[in-house]
């Protein structure tokens, strides 16, 4: 039988909208019977492969669930990587900007991210204040193969609408493929930003190297 569009979006986590889209670009293997779009599971494999997504079609028991293996916020910002000198003039420009130097993100699925990115930041800021935000999409993108943090230090500040109305300089980007390793790491990183030296470190706009270390030392202090 295939997949139906709303079965696809729920695997890989993006609106029905943008399937319909891609559809119509011509971007994913489509078998159509009359009205109805169905999508065969050995296409979808192997366009998942070629363009290095993660697209698993199994439903995962509830002890698969329940055993799936937590990562450290440390581990997770290496997957994302840190990026410096991020150009933009607000909110979009600069979250655009950071979404292009990802490069775990599938190109594919960039522009679908930053509207999604937009639509939580229009619905509420993600400024959390300090000069800093944590962006992040209301769905999980399951098309993801690996969670990842990605910290984006921004060349100016930008207005974020933040709590404390200050404007913004530094943004985590936390992307997962489910919600539990996304409540994970937003734990993680929380307990870190709690730290007032951690958050004039981060000011310093340390290199990459001094970060992951500083926050593995945070780590020993907390269960993450």
């Amino acid at each position: 039988m295939g997949l139906s569009i709303s079965e696809l979006s729920k695997h890989l986590g993006v609106e029905q909208d943008t399937i319909e889209r891609w559809i119509r670009q011509g971007k994913l293997p489509v078998a159509q019977k009359g009205a109805v779009y169905r999508f065969r599971t050995s296409d979808l494999k192997k366009w998942a492969s070629k363009h290095n997504i993660s697209l698993n079609l199994e439903k995962p028991s509830m002890s698969e669930k329940e055993t799936d293996p937590l990562i450290l916020l440390s581990k997770a910002i290496q997957n994302g990587g840190i990026c410096f000198n991020i150009q933009g003039e607000d909110v979009k420009s600069v979250l655009n900007a950071s979404i292009e130097n990802i490069n775990s993100i599938p190109q594919e699925f960039k522009s679908d991210l930053l509207e999604r990115l937009m639509e939580r930041e229009q619905a509420l800021s993600t400024g959390i204040g300090n000069g800093i935000a944590i962006p992040h999409p209301r769905t999980q993108p399951a098309y993801l193969k690996e969670p990842l943090v990605a910290v984006c230090f921004l060349e100016n500040l930008v207005d974020y609408d933040a709590l404390d109305q200050q404007p913004v300089g530094i943004l985590f980007f936390i992307l997962c493929p489910d919600l539990k390793l996304h409540l994970h790491l937003l734990s993680s990183l929380s307990f870190c930003l709690r730290d007032k030296s951690f958050i004039q470190f981060l000011k310093s706009r340390p290199e990459p190297k001094a970060l992951i270390e500083k926050i593995e030392d945070l780590q020993t202090l907390n269960t993450f």
